[in-house]
């Protein structure tokens, strides 16, 4: 599964300052003009409510928020970047620098596992999470996914 396919740069923001919601709310409109979503509202109302769950945020300043719904056709990515780090009640207590949200399909349950088990691998390297907080622009987010896709065909 090639996670760089289902991003651009047009969906990659880099943080300043930024609280958890504010955050989720700004990525999930970056997926709005996707021919993919057909309702965003949809989309943000099932991200939030997988929030008030448990926390996405895995550790390692990672967090991965998610939502599998009717009114997404293909998977899509949105990645926020903070070199601050956002306060996101994450499993290890420590604030996040790496948000990868991902809509897809309901009823796409093996994509899924792939897509996030691509991204959490690539992510959890250590020199891989520091390259992404250091990019300087969406581009070179982008550009380090795709080389992560290229080393794993």
């Amino acid at each position: 599964m090639e996670v760089a396919s289902q991003l651009d740069p047009s969906r990659v923001l880099l943080f300043n300052g930024i609280a958890k919601n504010e955050a989720l709310n700004k990525l999930v409109d970056t997926l709005g003009p996707c021919d993919a979503i057909q309702d965003v509202e949809a989309l943000r109302e099932a991200i939030f409510e997988r929030e008030k769950t448990l926390s996405t945020g895995i550790g390692l300043g990672i967090a991965v928020p998610h939502a599998k719904i009717d009114e997404v056709s293909e998977f899509v990515l949105a990645v926020g970047v903070s070199t601050k780090g956002i306060e996101f009640d994450a499993l290890d207590g420590k604030p996040v620098n790496i948000i990868a949200l991902i809509a897809g399909p309901s009823g796409a349950q093996d994509e899924y596992l792939k897509i996030l088990a691509h991204l959490t691998l690539f992510l959890k390297n250590r020199k891989n999470r520091k390259a992404i907080t250091n990019a300087d622009n969406a581009q070179e987010v982008c550009d380090l996914l795709n080389k992560a896709d290229q080393a794993n065909r």
